[in-house]
């Protein structure tokens, strides 16, 4: 297969994982009607129907199944042998693309990215900052950071960050006004700024640790809000009780904008990770960033 050969398969390849034509277009960079064509030409070349289509759905047909197991072998294979030649280089090259989730990109990752840009010259970067979990391989990214446990990864590669912790926090007026709580019991007693996720739209109550055990409570919610950078701020001017992670309120905690409370109950510490996909060879930019984020974890 030439160059371009594979260029299709590939968007082909998109489009199986993604189920869609519009979103192996968003994830490409590219008009649907480009993608489709590009499907079209591997149709034309395999002289076979590779999609059912309805105006609702796109499935693979019998014929489409089985090229889609052979041209991900192909396509991986093509990428083993880039990342051979590529790992002769002096340095790292090539594109890589990060995801993270919005809040914490902006607060800690950017200014990481950029230091290793100023390091690794010929590594071109994309972020994508948004607040769910990405599917690495259908998505066309190459690592991800994730928070907390991770859970179904057996295809990932995972190394961790570093850990965070929740904090329970107020502004010196809230306390003033409304008290300073100690015990969940007196929970009950003041107003939450709760999160609620924005790709399920659960609702996030507190979390406590007491006695040893987990305890999870829903404050009578003043403000509720999908961004935590929001919360963040309503929490500041005194709307009420919030839990925030270390990262994004160490310098309002050090100024004198928020106070910890409920401190003797702060759940435990949690990780934060990078993944990337679990392939025999990896590319040495994907080794690269990786290892430059480990070295380089906060100070807090």
């Amino acid at each position: 297969m030439s160059m371009d050969n594979l260029s299709d398969l590939k968007l082909f390849v998109r489009v199986a994982l993604t189920e869609s034509f519009a979103a192996a277009a968003r994830v490409e960079g590219m008009t649907s009607s480009a993608v489709s064509k590009a499907v079209q030409r591997v149709e034309s070349e395999v002289g076979a129907k590779l999609f059912s289509r309805t105006t609702r759905s796109v499935a693979l047909t019998v014929e489409g199944e089985r090229l889609l197991e052979g041209a991900r072998k192909l396509l991986d294979d093509a990428e083993s042998l880039k990342t051979e030649f590529t790992d002769s280089l002096d340095e790292p090259r090539g594109k890589l693309v990060v995801s993270a989730s919005a809040v914490f990109g902006r607060m800690w990752l950017t200014q990481r990215v950029l230091s290793f840009m100023c390091r690794y010259k010929y590594v071109e970067v994309e972020l994508r900052f948004e607040d769910r979990i990405v599917d690495l391989a259908s998505e066309g990214i190459d690592v991800a950071i994730r928070i907390g446990e991770l859970g179904d990864s057996a295809n990932l590669v995972a190394r961790k960050l570093f850990d965070d912790v929740i904090h329970t926090v107020a502004a010196p007026s809230y306390v003033e006004r409304y008290g300073h709580p100690q015990r969940i019991a007196e929970l009950d007693a003041h107003r939450g700024i709760h999160y609620r996720a924005q790709n399920t739209g659960r609702l996030f109550p507190f979390m406590f640790e007491c006695n040893g055990k987990a305890v999870r409570r829903t404050l009578d919610p003043v403000l509720i809000g999908n961004d935590i950078d929001a919360i963040h701020q309503a929490a500041e001017a005194g709307l009420g009780i919030a839990q925030l992670p270390t990262y994004l309120i160490l310098d309002s905690l050090e100024q004198g904008h928020l106070v910890e409370v409920m401190e003797n109950v702060r759940m435990d510490k949690f990780p934060y990770s990078i993944v990337y996909l679990d392939r025999r060879l990896v590319a040495p930019r994907v080794r690269a960033f990786v290892d430059f984020l480990v070295s380089n974890p906060p100070s807090f």
